[in-house]
């Protein structure tokens, strides 16, 4: 425990010599107090990672404490409330990403109008030419200027 090798490696950590423990004396006290330890251990740092929003660390840290003690009231509410809390950001982002579907959506149909109000307005535009670009109108049946 106080090398923190606690359930790693495999074999070499606290977990497994307190169960070795317990299968010689099923009820050795500083074993039991051990595993205690580890569990109490997981669900302190499983209940931080969740407090500070890192779930998937949260429900990797419970599952570390649940190996030591898998009926664990504390661990398997701390995991079914990782659990909702993980579904309601998944839910979260699923609408964040519709939102941003609905806006770029709207801007890709902005952008469509605005182009098509700009060609309107240059079809428009060499329908009415300014009066230096007008071609020359030899119409001489106006009398002006005639002789």
């Amino acid at each position: 425990m106080n090398n923190r090798r606690i359930t790693a490696p495999a074999g070499g950590n606290a977990l497994s010599t307190y169960r070795r423990i317990l299968e010689l004396q099923p009820n050795h006290p500083t074993a039991l107090d051990g595993i205690q330890r580890i569990t109490t251990y997981y669900q302190d740092i499983a209940q931080q990672s969740l407090q500070q929003g890192r779930l998937d660390e949260s429900l990797a840290y419970i599952n570390r404490g649940l190996r030591a003690t898998p009926k664990s009231d504390a661990l398997l509410t701390l995991r079914r409330q990782v659990q909702q809390a993980q579904k309601a950001a998944r839910q979260r982002e699923q609408q964040e990403q519709q939102q941003q579907a609905a806006l770029e959506e709207m801007q890709r149909q902005r952008l469509e109008q605005q182009i098509r109000q700009e060609q309107q307005r240059r079809q428009q535009g060499q329908e009415q030419l300014p009066w230096w670009r007008q071609p020359p109108n030899y119409d001489t049946t106006s009398g002006f200027n005639q002789r």
